[in-house]
């Protein structure tokens, strides 16, 4: 009878049992993927397919559009005297990290909830439009008519204010031989606006996929000029306007 020996130099073979079975391998379990691995995958699965209808519509504000508009309606002056012009001038000499006056901020309730900049969200303004409101003698709107607005951003700590100018982020310098002055810096020019054309009702379009909007928390008043062909009582004079947001920018941060 010939007797096995172990040795050192053993083959694969001999790791098996009589019965030809590996003893490393555990008792009826299947080759292949783990099954708890599988399990995992089939819930996965089944949570990605019972997403609510509701739960989509949260996250993206709006099914079937991105795109939200906000109206509003503008009473620059509440004096009654009579004139056939309008020109003032807004939160010029507000410094950066000062809070705005007359705007509008988005994604924060007010003014019974209170305004609170730092609960404002971020968006991106891909459409803006101001037309004069006719008053009752319905006066014609002359050349030059227009209003600019600064673009706003979170103040550190917050408060009950509106947002505060957004500095430019690039530099910018100028330089001027043949007029008396141009500038580039300070409180009006070195921070962030935007005009609207009321005469011809010039509007702002955000139009190709790389040029994604003017992101901002709100805007506030820089300018209004507004030029017309009789005398009219300033506080009869009004302007409506609308600033469309794309939703999916929203966000805390600039």
């Amino acid at each position: 009878m010939k007797i096995f020996r172990p040795t050192a130099d053993n083959t694969p073979t001999d790791f098996l049992n009589p019965l030809g079975e590996d003893r490393n391998e555990a008792k009826g379990e299947i080759r292949g993927e783990a099954p708890f691995v599988e399990q995992e995958r089939r819930q996965f699965d089944l949570i990605k397919a019972n997403e609510s209808d509701q739960a989509r519509f949260q996250t993206k504000k709006l099914q079937y559009s991105n795109y939200q508009i906000i109206n509003f309606t503008l009473y620059p002056s509440s004096s009654a005297a009579t004139q056939s012009y309008y020109n003032a001038s807004f939160n010029e000499a507000t410094a950066v990290g000062s809070p705005l006056t007359d705007g509008i901020m988005f994604g924060q309730n007010g003014p019974t909830a209170g305004i609170d900049n730092s609960e404002a969200k971020y968006y991106n303004i891909v459409y803006a439009n101001l037309r004069y409101g006719v008053p009752t003698d319905g006066y014609i709107l002359e050349s030059p008519s227009f209003a600019e607005f600064y673009l706003m951003q979170k103040l550190a700590g917050g408060g009950n204010t509106l947002g505060g100018k957004i500095p430019r982020q690039i530099e910018s310098v100028a330089s001027g031989t043949t007029i008396q002055a141009i500038s580039v810096d300070g409180t009006r020019d070195g921070v962030q606006s935007f005009g609207l054309d009321i005469y011809n009702e010039n509007s702002y379009y955000s139009q190709t996929n790389q040029l994604v909007g003017m992101r901002s928390l709100g805007i506030a008043l820089k300018q209004i000029q507004i030029n017309l062909s009789a005398n009219e009582v300033l506080s009869s004079i009004f302007l409506r306007g609308e600033i469309a947001i794309d939703l999916s920018t929203e966000g805390n941060n600039y």
